[in-house]
């Protein structure tokens, strides 16, 4: 089977994470893929595989390909995927072997899309004139897509209740849990003295890590918080900066920004837990687009959402303490982590009890690698996605 997989394949974006992982363990497993994106992946595993092909999107071809998977997330950096809709319409309408994954259930809406192109490619596609902000690009790539992916049930459900997908395949395969793509290994152990709370991933107002901030102010303990990844909005980070020094917090908060993925593993590896939260920045509030957006039901539409951090601490062994996103209840429970509610006392509360029970932290590690190696090997997930594709051949 000839497999055209379709992503950024770029750092600043998880997917492509979980794009090289399935790339490598389709290779293995026999098939042939080619990665379409408008970058070459710097992965050194993924350009020394012989048989890996890169193409760029204008050399994207449909008849080329028994399959052609596109990966769809709420990202500007996935617009060169809205690009191919547009330049390949018909040839894909036309086509009865395309698939998508739906990372988030509902994605980046009217109001995210800054490409002209995207905006015309979005309000061509649908077949009803109905269309709401928050619709343009599912429905875009509704048009085209024989089957859908999701990570999660809840997700499925919403998509297929909000859409009505009767003429559709559906189908739930779970996010695979990886450290580094194609590696897993379980050797580094934590050498330091300070217990750490690691909080990975973009720091966004819509993930809320003011409310953790204030969440570890109320814990008067001995551990460090640590926030992972680049801050997309500077005034949200000005923001974040003030209220650690406003707690006091200078010493028990760090943020390390962007890292390698080399680092981001080694971080893991230190961690006392990891957290995932998705929550709401009381700063957006003071935001005039937000306030338009939250009148539109816009607001909500990151609740769906599986986390490949999620699936990464899972597979480095590590309790996870995550918001209660219906995206997540596939993968944590209380025998892997804590789900905390959208408050500060929630989280205060759930980074007390890792700190108090150092033996149930330690079964809770057990259990999440466990988990990870049973439920979501990279390899048994890659055998899930071909028994999809060949029902489409």
């Amino acid at each position: 089977m000839k497999i055209a997989l379709i992503a950024p394949m770029d750092p600043r974006t998880g997917i492509s994470n979980y794009s090289e992982t399935l790339a490598l363990e389709l290779l293995n497993k026999g098939q042939k893929v080619d990665i379409v994106s408008p970058e070459n992946s710097q992965n050194s595993r993924l350009t020394s595989m012989d048989k890996m092909k890169h193409v760029k999107p204008e050399n994207y071809h449909v008849e080329d390909y028994d399959v052609t998977h596109f990966q769809l997330a709420n990202s500007p950096l996935h617009e060169f995927q809205f690009h191919m809709l547009y330049d390949h319409k018909n040839d894909l309408i036309n086509n009865s072997s395309i698939i998508t994954t739906v990372h988030d259930a509902r994605n980046f809406d009217l109001f995210d899309l800054k490409c002209t192109k995207c905006i015309k490619t979005g309000l061509n596609l649908p077949k009803s004139l109905l269309t709401y902000p928050y619709d343009v690009v599912d429905r875009g790539f509704q048009r085209v897509s024989n089957g859908l992916i999701f990570h999660n049930n809840s997700a499925l459900e919403e998509y297929q209740t909000r859409y009505n997908l009767s003429n559709k395949i559906l189908n739930r395969i779970l996010h695979p849990a990886y450290r580094i793509p194609g590696i897993n290994d379980y050797t580094h152990e934590n050498s330091s003295l300070i217990k750490t709370m690691l909080a990975p991933g973009y720091i966004s107002p819509y993930k809320g890590q003011d409310i953790l901030i204030r969440a570890a102010a109320n814990v008067d303990m001995d551990f460090k918080l640590i926030f992972m990844g680049k801050i997309l909005d500077m005034g949200y980070g000005e923001y974040l900066k003030d209220l650690v020094e406003e707690h006091g917090l200078e010493n028990k908060v760090e943020f390390l920004g962007f890292v390698t993925e080399e680092e981001f593993i080694s971080n893991i590896d230190n961690a006392e837990v990891i957290l995932v939260p998705r929550l709401s920045s009381p700063w957006l509030n003071t935001k005039p687009l937000y306030r338009v957006r939250k009148l539109m039901g816009l607001d909500i539409l990151i609740n769906q959402s599986t986390s490949g951090v999620l699936t990464k601490a899972l597979a480095s062994g590590k309790p996870v303490i995550c918001s209660e996103n219906q995206g997540f209840m596939d993968y944590i429970d209380n025998s892997r982590g804590i789900m905390c509610r959208d408050d500060e006392k929630s989280w205060s509360e759930a980074i007390k009890y890792i700190l108090e029970n150092p033996n149930k932290v330690k079964d809770m590690s057990n259990n999440s690698r466990k988990f990870a190696d049973d439920i979501l090997c990279p390899s048994k997930i890659a055998e899930d996605h071909i028994e999809f594709y060949k029902k489409f051949q």
